[in-house]
């Protein structure tokens, strides 16, 4: 006689965490954190709330090497560190910043599991174009107005070619970093 658990349909157990892929996590989210000060504090002057996104780079390299949940892991933990250095985690930037680190995890994460089509710098021109997007479309409902959007093309243009260096920087970085890692 079959139980009711014979015939249930079970989950396929999550891969376990190693050792490795913690170590790699950690490594990348700490780099992610180091380039994300940089990054607030260098800024581009006369366009303040433009940023080159540098510590993406670490949120793409996380994704190939070691998938999407890890990726997420990276991107959080380096806006929460990022956000409680500067000051800026519990107020609107750090929401903005979160919506954006979200959006950009997520378009990254679909576009991965396209396979060979979309490479790592396909990826991340996508996720910069979605990080921009989700933060102008929060920052539109958070003004009440949608004149903030008037500075949306610039960001958008901004993004790809942004998008595209970290793009570039990851795929060499990777080039380097398979043959330690493999």
């Amino acid at each position: 006689m079959r139980s009711s658990a014979d015939v249930m349909d079970v989950p396929a157990a999550r891969p376990a965490l190693t050792a490795r892929t913690v170590a790699i996590a950690g490594l990348l989210a700490g780099v992610g954190v180091v380039l994300g000060l940089v990054e607030q504090w260098v800024g581009l002057a006369p366009l303040p709330w433009l940023r080159l996104g540098i510590a993406n780079i670490v949120v793409v390299l996380g994704l190939r090497l070691l998938g999407p949940r890890a990726a997420l892991g990276i991107s959080l933990a380096r806006w929460a560190i990022v956000g409680l250095l500067t000051g800026t985690l519990a107020g609107p930037t750090g929401g903005l910043a979160l919506c954006g680190a979200i959006a950009a995890w997520a378009a990254m994460s679909a576009l991965s599991l396209c396979g060979a089509r979309f490479s790592v710098v396909g990826w991340s021109v996508l996720g910069a174009v979605a990080h921009s997007t989700a933060q102008f479309s929060i920052a539109s409902v958070l003004a009440g107005s949608v004149a903030v959007l008037t500075l949306y093309p610039l960001s958008a243009a901004a993004s790809l070619l942004f998008g595209l260096a970290t793009g570039f920087v990851a795929r060499l970085l990777l080039s380097r970093v398979s043959t330690v890692t493999g």
